[in-house]
């Protein structure tokens, strides 16, 4: 009996025009099939679209979202500590704070916490200049409608940078409207690892 993940396959490879792709879109599929760890995200299928519809949240800087695919995302983070900074290239205090937010990102990599930023109402390429600029390696998402019914609009957002803290059971935890420091990031990932 075939099973979804071959026919899907089996499509991709008669598109001979993506075969570039082909290998990580596999693994996409794979993924939202239940075929994987659960560590990725995804959630295309749930939305009533087809695999290749969304790249996965860290397969580039700066993947576009709707604020739909964005939920989709942290549905699929569940069961980890999940910290989301919203920021533009244009706003020179979240300028400040991003070595702060890299340096956490790294010092908790192997543990249950998942660092996401969201460039918010920016231009795309000062955004992925600033990105390569400062080193950053967590995933960050590219929010073109921004506060004009983009992804920091479902979050209530309205001045950057503001983080947000999400619990392990995929509640909103709190957020914190102003650049934060190494210190701070730290107490609130540590109270959020301990709490059940």
């Amino acid at each position: 009996m075939p099973t979804p993940n071959r026919n899907v396959a089996g499509r991709l490879r008669a598109t001979g025009s993506r075969r570039a792709g082909l290998g990580a879109l596999l693994a996409f599929v794979l993924l939202l099939t239940g075929c994987g760890n659960g560590a990725s995200t995804g959630g295309a299928q749930a939305r009533g679209g087809s695999a290749a519809d969304v790249a996965r949240l860290d397969s580039a800087p700066l993947v576009q979202r709707s604020p739909a695919q964005f939920e989709a995302d942290l549905a699929a983070l569940k069961d980890r500590v999940v910290v989301i900074n919203f920021w533009a290239s244009w706003c020179g205090p979240c300028k400040a704070e991003m070595p702060a937010l890299e340096q956490v990102s790294r010092e908790y990599a192997g543990k249950p916490v998942t660092f996401v930023g969201v460039d918010s109402s920016d231009v795309r390429d000062h955004a992925s200049k600033l990105l390569t600029d400062l080193k950053v390696t967590y995933p960050t998402v590219y929010d073109k409608a921004g506060i004009n019914g983009g992804i920091a609009t479902s979050w209530a957002v309205a001045s950057l940078p503001q983080t947000w803290f999400v619990a392990r059971d995929g509640s909103r935890s709190g957020r914190i409207p102003r650049p934060l420091s190494v210190a701070e990031l730290r107490s609130r990932i540590d109270q959020l690892l301990t709490t059940a």
